[in-house]
C-alpha cells in the first residue's frame, strides 16, 4: 500500500512539476541580452546616420549635452560582440564611446564636430535576413537651436539634500583593514587608448586587469579584506568612487589609472595626492584628463552632496592629505622595486576622485599606455602580481608606523 502511495505521490509531482514548467517558461524564462553586430556611420544630404545592427528590439532616450557638444544615447542594456574601439567617426560625428553605464542601461555618447539636432530617432524590424537597425539620424543646426536642445543642470537649491547623521565607527569593529581599490574609467569611458600604431587594450581594461590581481595579492596576506568600485567594465561617477570608501568608512583608497603623454619615450610609474595646486604643468594636465570622466558621461560635475561640502570645510581633510603623502612616501620606493618609476614620481594635483574623502587616498598612474614597453608590461600578470606585492609592503609599513604614532 506505502509503495502505490509513493508512486502515486513521484506521477503527481511530475504532473505538477511539468506543468509548473510548461506555464513558467513562456513568460519567466531569462531574457537573452541583446546583442550589438556592428556599428555604422554614413553621411549624405546634409544629414549624418548612426546604425546599431542589433538582434533585438530595444529601448532607448536621447538628449544633447554642450562644452563639449554630444548627443548621448542611452539603451537597453547590451552585450557588444566585439570590440569597436573608441572609434573615429563620419560626417558631424568626430568620435563615439560606448559601454555598460549602468545595470540595465548601455550608454552611447557621440562627440559631435558641429551644433546638431537629432532629426530623427527610430526602430527598423528585421527584414531579408536583416537584423534589428537602431538608426539616428543628426542635422546641422544654428548654435542657437543647438542651445535650446540642451540639457539643463538642475539648479543646488532644487537637489536632493543628504542629511549627515552620526556613524557607527566601523573602523574599531573591523579585524582587518579594509582598502579600497578603484579601477579607473569603464563602461563608455575607455580612458587612454594609446599611443600610434598601439593595437592593445584600452586604459579602462589594463587598470581593471591590475586591480583584480593586486585585491589577490592584498587579501592573500589575511590582513586586508579589499573593496573594489567597479569589478568589471562599467561606468562610475568619479564622486561616487570616492563615497565607496567614505561609506565603508575604509583604511585607504587607492585609484588606478595608466596615463598618456605626446611623448612615446616617456614611461615609468607616478603616484599622485591630492593639493588644490598641481605640483608641475604635466600633473596639470593628467588630472584635466582624469576631471573629464564625468563630463564624457555627460554628468554634472557641480553635483556635491552636503557630506562631500562638510568634510572639505574641517580639519579632517587637512589629517587626510597628510596621511595620504604618508602613505606615498612608502609605496614609491616599494613600487621602484616592481616597475620603472617617473623622475620625481610623487607628485599632486586636484584630482576629483581623490577629493571629499576622510579616506587616505592615492591615485597610482602604473605607467604610459602610450609607450610601447610599459603598455606590454602592464597586462602582464607577472607585473601585476609584483605591483600588488610593492602595495602589500607599502600599506604594511604604513599601518605599522600610523598604528604606532595614534
Amino acid at each position: 500500500m506505502k509503495q502505490i502511495i509513493r508512486e502515486i505521490i513521484k506521477c503527481c509531482l511530475v504532473v505538477i512539476i511539468g506543468g509548473l514548467s510548461l506555464h513558467i517558461s513562456p513568460s519567466y524564462a531569462f531574457a537573452k541580452t541583446p546583442e550589438v553586430s556592428a556599428i555604422r556611420i554614413g553621411h549624405s544630404n546634409s544629414k549624418t546616420r548612426f546604425v546599431l545592427d542589433i538582434d533585438q528590439n530595444i529601448k532607448f532616450n536621447i538628449f544633447t549635452l554642450a562644452n563639449p557638444n554630444r548627443i548621448v544615447i542611452d539603451i537597453s542594456e547590451v552585450e557588444w560582440k566585439r570590440n569597436f574601439g573608441g572609434a573615429k567617426g563620419k560626417g558631424y560625428i568626430d568620435r563615439y564611446r560606448y559601454g555598460l553605464f549602468k545595470p540595465g542601461t548601455s550608454r552611447i555618447v557621440l562627440d559631435v564636430k558641429n551644433p546638431v539636432v537629432v532629426h530623427k530617432a527610430f526602430v527598423i524590424k528585421p527584414k531579408r535576413n536583416k537584423p534589428y537597425r537602431f538608426v539616428i539620424d543628426l542635422k546641422k543646426v544654428s548654435k542657437k537651436v543647438f542651445a535650446n536642445r540642451v540639457k539643463k543642470p538642475v539648479p543646488r537649491s532644487a537637489k536632493r539634500k543628504v542629511a549627515v547623521k552620526p556613524q557607527q565607527d566601523l573602523r574599531s569593529l573591523r579585524k582587518k583593514k579594509l582598502i579600497v581599490l578603484d579601477p579607473g574609467h569603464g563602461g563608455h569611458d575607455p580612458g587612454n587608448l594609446g599611443g600610434k600604431g598601439y593595437r592593445g587594450f584600452p586604459e579602462k581594461t589594463v587598470v581593471l586587469s591590475a586591480a583584480l590581481t593586486i585585491k589577490k595579492e592584498l587579501e592573500k596576506t589575511g590582513r586586508y579584506k579589499v573593496i573594489m568600485t567597479r569589478s568589471r567594465d562599467v561606468f562610475l561617477k568619479l564622486r561616487n568612487r570616492s563615497r565607496i570608501a567614505h561609506n565603508m568608512q575604509a583604511d585607504l583608497f587607492i585609484s588606478i589609472h595608466a596615463d598618456s603623454i605626446k611623448n612615446p619615450k616617456v614611461r615609468g610609474a607616478t603616484v599622485y595626492t591630492l593639493s588644490e595646486k598641481a605640483s608641475d604643468r604635466e600633473a596639470a594636465a593628467m588630472a584635466a584628463r582624469e576631471n573629464k570622466s564625468d563630463i564624457i558621461a555627460g554628468m554634472d560635475l557641480e553635483e556635491e552632496i552636503d557630506i562631500v561640502q562638510l568634510i572639505l570645510i574641517t580639519l579632517v581633510k587637512r589629517e587626510t592629505m597628510n596621511l595620504s603623502s604618508s602613505f606615498a612616501n612608502e609605496l614609491i620606493p616599494q613600487l621602484g622595486k616592481a616597475v620603472l618609476l617617473r623622475t620625481r614620481p610623487h607628485r599632486t594635483a586636484g584630482l576629483i576622485v581623490l577629493k571629499g574623502l576622510d579616506v587616505p587616498s592615492v591615485l597610482v598612474e602604473l605607467g604610459y599606455l602610450t609607450n610601447s614597453k610599459d603598455a606590454k608590461l602592464l597586462m602582464q600578470k607577472e607585473t601585476q602580481q609584483k605591483i600588488g606585492k610593492s602595495i602589500v609592503r607599502a600599506a604594511d609599513n604604513f599601518f605599522n608606523k600610523t598604528y604606532v604614532a595614534n
